[in-house]
């Protein structure tokens, strides 16, 4: 059975990390998830599960009426069974949780694959950033998903309640 659910603590530290370090040629730091698992909100992570190992994870930031997505990865061994898309779909519907209209994101150029899941996704490109990526030098294609599906302020955990 496949779930996904917001990550809040550092339990699934070391899973994320060994996802992050097989799918990225340049990868989060473990330092980089941990002090983001800290901000309370600021960065929200989301994990997918099947069963009890999770497959992937995702990372979201959301403002006042976008939601920008700094990372999604999957496990290699979990690939091409469209897990990414279903994680990417629950990260949009967090997002929308949050307030958000729209979600953008920054995709190397390079990076053939991944433009092919976001357009896949329904993500458009709409702007390239000359030398985005400070490791390579490399160019970034900036893609925008709007609108973002219904959201629901009651299942967001950081809503402020009175």
């Amino acid at each position: 059975m496949i779930k996904t659910a917001y990550i809040t603590g550092t339990e699934a530290l070391d899973r994320m990390m060994e996802i992050e370090q097989k799918s990225f040629s340049f990868p989060w730091t473990r330092q980089d998830v941990v002090i983001g698992l800290r901000q309370s909100g600021r960065l929200r992570f989301i994990g997918l599960w099947e069963g009890d190992t999770l497959q992937a994870w995702g990372c979201f930031a959301p403002a006042i009426w976008e939601a920008h997505l700094m990372t999604i990865a999957v496990h290699p061994d979990a690939r091409r069974r469209r897990l990414g898309s279903a994680l990417l779909k629950a990260i949009e519907l967090a997002a929308a949780d949050a307030g958000a209209q729209y979600m953008a994101l920054e995709c190397r150029a390079g990076n053939k694959n991944a433009q092919r899941f976001y357009e896949k996704n329904g993500y458009k490109r709409v702007g390239l950033q000359k030398g985005y990526y400070t490791d390579t030098g490399e160019d970034a294609y900036l893609y925008l998903l709007e609108p973002l599906p219904e959201g629901d302020c009651k299942r967001d955990p950081w809503l402020i309640r009175e």
